[in-house]
């Protein structure tokens, strides 16, 4: 039982990190091509609930606490669930003859 809640855990890891590399190198890049962009154009709610535009930053859009906690959860969430999902395939009684 320990051992498979190590590895339920470590794939919530592994999916945690996953998602912030999609999100950071992959998303963001197709929502936000132009940051300077929002120098001289408003925002709509949807955007600002992800995006915050600090002025530390020269105006330019920083992901939000909420953007960062959907991400680590979405994460967790997807890689937790997967390994939850491989686990149990392999505890099934006769798969081992069906896959042979």
């Amino acid at each position: 039982m320990p051992k498979r809640i190590l590895i339920i855990f470590l794939s919530a890891l592994a999916g945690s990190i996953l998602a912030f590399i999609f999100n950071y190198f992959f998303l963001e890049k197709i929502l936000i091509p132009d940051p300077c962009y929002y120098h001289s154009h408003d925002t709509n709610k949807i955007f600002d609930l992800f995006y915050s535009l600090p002025a530390s930053e020269g105006n330019h859009p920083l992901p939000t606490m909420f953007n960062l906690i959907g991400t680590l959860i979405t994460g967790a969430i997807i890689g937790a669930g997967i390994s939850f999902i491989r686990i149990n395939r392999q505890k099934k009684p006769g798969m081992e003859e069906a896959l042979k």
